[in-house]
């Protein structure tokens, strides 16, 4: 009759533990022990606990040994429940890069068609452009996070948050904002560690590029910009007068930076002033803007003060312009850049490195320089 009391008892915590899906063996061992502390005596017998050396003590062991070894057998292949998997949405593609470069890219369930690098990103669902996001694409998609951009889409954040469906807008306007953005995504993607890396390595990147526009590097710049007055004037006994006034101007460390008109769009025309993010990287790179203040970062000219700040060099960083364009618009054929035919356009300079606000912005500034000081 004692066995049997032993036994049902074993079999009841066995069995509740089982239900509970316990994990460690040391909580099975805490309920057992439980059991025989406040388990009544009369259903236990005295005798039994206090002398376990009884030979009912043994016919209780191969019962106890058993479940332990059940217990751990489920323990250790039942099927653990695991946190939902994050889901993100993202609207802009320099967020995308971030992303994605901090190793984040398996939770990208859906990206506006603007977010086209890396070529990775072209098999991710699309929920819209940049300017038009499908609204029911983006529920469908069940997001846990919808990263949003530019004041544009604060209405779909808005009616996002309704739902209960987080958004985080990043928007940087400056290089360290950009810097910044990178570490709060590390945080918000449970990245940090990485993206902190990518943060701290571009930092240093910038600096020394900074430097370079100074003061590091001007003996290779005016060795490159040396070398390539020879090529041109070759044939000739001598420099011309206008060659050896560009080399003096165009190396870093000279007092005369290489006036810079960059054009984002042509119908209205465009430009940006020192205080938008392109700004800063022709600042960077050692260029001078020749709209250093406007109404608005990115903000209409009007044509004459183009032709009236004569810059050395026209930027153009939309497709479906040429530079021979540029050079027939009334009135430019004076400017500085259309006579020394320092025009560069979208096959030039890649505008995604300088108009994204992504770590790409390093290949973009470097080719910046390239322009600014090697070109012809």
């Amino acid at each position: 009759m004692q066995k049997r009391k032993y036994f049902w008892v074993l079999l009841l915590v066995t069995s509740l533990t089982l239900v509970t899906k316990l994990n460690f063996v040391m909580n099975i061992f805490a309920k057992l022990n439980f059991a025989f502390n406040f388990i009544p005596k009369k259903i236990l017998g005295t005798r039994y606990i206090n002398k376990p050396q009884n030979s009912s003590f043994k016919f209780l062991l191969k019962p106890l040994l058993f479940s332990f070894l059940v217990l751990i057998i489920v323990s250790c292949n039942a099927p653990q429940k695991k946190s939902e998997s994050p889901r993100y949405i993202i609207t802009s593609p320099e967020v995308a890069e971030i992303i994605v470069l901090i190793q984040g890219t398996d939770n990208i369930v859906g990206i506006t068609i603007e977010c086209d690098y890396p070529p990775e990103l072209n098999k991710i669902t699309k929920v819209g452009n940049f300017g038009k996001v499908d609204f029911e694409k983006v529920i469908e998609l069940k997001p846990t996070i919808v990263f949003i951009s530019g004041l544009e889409q604060k209405h779909l954040a808005a009616e996002l948050n309704k739902l209960n469906i987080k958004t985080e807008l990043i928007y940087p306007k400056s290089v360290a904002e950009m810097i910044y953005s990178i570490r709060k995504i590390g945080k918000l993607i449970d990245k940090e560690k990485r993206a902190n890396f990518i943060a701290d390595s571009l930092q240093t990147q910038i600096n020394q590029l900074t430097n370079s526009t100074s003061s590091t590097n001007s003996t290779d710049s005016t060795n490159s910009t040396i070398a390539k007055v020879n090529v041109k004037e070759s044939l000739r006994e001598k420099p011309s007068v206008k060659s050896l006034t560009r080399f003096v101007r165009s190396f870093p460390g000279s007092t005369h930076l290489p006036k810079v008109y960059i054009e984002i769009y042509g119908n209205p025309v465009m430009s940006v002033s020192d205080s938008s993010f392109v700004g800063e990287l022709i600042k960077i790179a050692g260029g001078d803007n020749i709209f250093c203040k406007l109404p608005r970062d990115y903000s209409r000219v009007n044509p004459e003060d183009i032709i009236n700040a004569n810059p050395d060099i026209i930027l153009l960083t939309y497709p479906g312009v040429t530079a021979l364009q540029v050079k027939n618009r009334k009135g430019w054929e004076v400017i500085s850049a259309v006579k020394e035919d320092r025009i560069y356009t979208t096959d030039d300079v890649d505008p995604d490195l300088i108009l994204r606000a992504s770590p790409r912005i390093i290949e973009g500034i470097k080719q910046l320089q390239k322009v600014f000081y090697e070109s012809n």
